[in-house]
């Protein structure tokens, strides 16, 4: 079944990293491909629950669950973080009711900074067009539109809880959005974005500035809400969920190798793990901002994923794969969820143990492997 792999065609820029702009750590807020193939790795260790003194995770795990048979519709459940620690009272999966039908292309639920909501970008027309901005909010189990565009991106919230999305017409015309969880506020600020560049994709926030990749150029450029543009980097960047640095996978045109670097304010770019050819995707930062998880596809076209501290430290493989699709790490950043499109028995999601590296699949009651797993998202 094809996923949403069509991210990985932004990732193969290969020139060198511009200068970073002066201004970049002094920004005032002004108020947010698909394979087949089969998996090869060992199997799931047998679930066992840790010591009482072991600290509980956080949150909840949503994501789509879609049946091998035909007939039967794709579904939005959520399972509780307590299955990840607590095999014997790990409660049974629960399915979310939408006021729509999934019958186009599903992104991962986005969620606040806070956990109280998540965005959604759908279409309740049968033909897909309009699409809606859905806040769905996760303690009442309410849905509720607060924009409409002919066709909307994911979209991404920022850490003072504004959500930016990119709007198209249809008719080769975007804009780019910034508005409130409260569907107040909307604002446009893409009226100064290079046409030239077009089209872009929303990439999410660094720091309070919305950040868009050119599909053309493959450059990166940030707009704050007073709509001003800085040229960026040219290169896969994830901010850290505090905003004080940034990590890029910086490729040589030449040899084909792949650098992840770091940047921080007042400081030098340093090396983070480097790869000679394949791929890298994605790369995220853990929530106490220490810790960098990405994904290699070497020559073998296997996925593989690692883990490495911020400083260059303890690089370590901790899950090999075939098609890797998100990385997640759990509020606390002591597990990280992996998102595997195409295991034996179809997309599932692992968790592995960040302190004891133990590997096993996402399990809770009435959680069917005879179903695909996908699009998962943590609720903080």
């Amino acid at each position: 079944m094809k996923r949403f792999f069509f991210l990985i065609f932004f990732l193969t820029s290969a020139c060198s990293a511009s200068p970073t702009p002066a201004s970049f750590f002094d920004q005032t807020p002004d108020s947010a491909p698909s394979a087949e193939a089969t998996l090869e790795v060992n199997p799931p260790v047998v679930e066992t629950v840790p010591s009482t003194n072991q600290n509980q995770e956080a949150g909840e795990i949503y994501f789509f669950y879609q049946p091998h048979t035909t007939g039967q519709s794709i579904e939005l459940v959520k399972v509780s973080a307590l299955c990840i620690y607590d095999s014997i009272n790990c409660p049974a999966l629960e399915k979310i009711q939408v006021p729509f039908q999934f019958n186009f292309v599903i992104h991962a639920l986005s969620w606040s900074a806070d956990g109280k909501y998540a965005a959604f970008a759908y279409s309740d027309n049968a033909n897909g067009s309009p699409t809606k901005l859905w806040i769905f909010d996760a303690d009442k189990k309410t849905w509720t539109s607060i924009a409409q565009f002919a066709y909307i991106d994911p979209p991404f919230w920022s850490a003072e809880n504004l959500i930016a999305f990119r709007a198209q017409d249809g008719l080769g015309g975007e804009d780019v959005y910034v508005i409130n969880a409260d569907g107040s506020g909307l604002k446009n600020i893409s009226a100064n974005l290079p046409k030239e560049h077009k089209p872009y994709s929303l990439d999410g926030w660094v720091k309070n500035n919305v950040m868009l990749r050119s599909a053309l150029t493959q450059k990166v450029f940030l707009i704050n809400l007073d709509a001003n543009v800085q040229e960026f980097f040219q290169h896969q960047i994830v901010s850290s969920p505090n905003g004080d640095f940034f990590v890029f996978d910086d490729v040589d045109a030449t040899t084909n190798t792949h650098t992840i670097k770091m940047f921080a304010e007042n400081s030098e770019l340093k090396n983070i793990a480097q790869f000679n050819s394949g791929l890298i995707y994605p790369i995220v930062i853990s929530p106490d901002n220490n810790t960098i998880a990405f994904n290699y596809y070497g020559a073998d076209n296997q996925g593989e994923v690692y883990i490495v501290s911020k400083a260059g430290e303890n690089l370590t493989s901790v899950y090999k794969g075939t098609t890797i699709g998100r990385l997640l790490f759990s509020p606390s950043g002591k597990y990280l969820l992996i998102e595997e499109t195409t295991s034996t028995s179809g997309g599932h999601l692992f968790l592995i143990n960040l302190t004891t590296l133990e590997q096993k699949i996402l399990q809770a009651p009435n959680l069917s492997t005879d179903y695909d797993w996908y699009a998962p998202s943590w609720r903080p």
